[in-house]
């Protein structure tokens, strides 16, 4: 209800959202037939309300999950691939505006290209924004040092003498840094760890290694 809402109160009467009324910038009121804007609504707001409504009601189902992950990955991939698309053009900023063919024009006087260079910097700076925001958390940073440190350092060791690990006032987390929460160790070299962060780290990347030793992780043994 509120994202109808919003978009009633934006597109639906004023042909523009409200980041555009900022700019100066609204929808070609000649593109935008009932047709378009009725689609628009379909592919902006339905979406999300379906989806929404599917994770509440439908939590048992998983292969509705699984298809809801896969639409929901695509389209982050195809927005990825507009948004190239639209650094190079400077029209049709949004996926939907691309696949409706909705042209954006200037609400100023003097009418302009919104491909003009200064109107367009901060459309450009703003998905490029949220471009970062969307990659950054999908990269395993540690994952991509422990390849690193292996190509040069070679092959992963397999094996270590086992140091019995011993928890101390002094003692840390390997990975955090912090006081281990429900400490456990690897079976290695002695190190330990918080549970979570090394269940963490096994769970996103299954050749993790110890982050003093370099040994593969064996196993998962609490700390008695």
């Amino acid at each position: 209800m509120v994202q109808s809402g919003l978009w009633m109160g934006s597109v639906g009467t004023q042909c523009a959202t409200f980041g555009q009324k900022l700019l100066m910038l609204s929808y070609d009121k000649e593109s935008l037939t009932l047709s378009r804007l009725s689609l628009h609504f379909a592919l902006t707001v339905v979406p999300l309300y379906l989806k929404s409504n599917a994770e509440n009601r439908f939590v048992n189902k998983e292969w509705l999950q699984k298809a809801l992950n896969v639409g929901e990955h695509i389209a982050i991939a195809l927005s990825i691939i507009n948004f190239f698309r639209f650094l190079k053009t400077g029209k049709k900023p949004s996926l939907v505006d691309f696949f409706l063919g909705l042209d954006i024009i200037s609400l100023r006087s003097n009418q302009r290209n919104v491909g003009y260079k200064y109107m367009t910097r901060e459309l450009i700076w703003g998905g490029f924004m949220e471009l970062i925001g969307l990659i950054l958390p999908l990269i395993n940073i540690h994952k991509v040092q422990r390849i690193i440190k292996s190509a040069f350092k070679g092959e992963v060791l397999s094996g270590v003498n086992f140091v019995t690990p011993r928890l101390t006032a002094m003692t840390v987390c390997g990975f955090c840094g912090d006081r281990p929460t429900l400490p456990h160790h690897m079976g290695c070299c002695g190190e330990v760890f918080c549970y979570y962060c090394l269940q963490g780290n096994l769970e996103s990347d299954s050749q993790f290694c110890c982050v003093k030793c370099g040994v593969k992780v064996q196993g998962v043994y609490e700390l008695c």
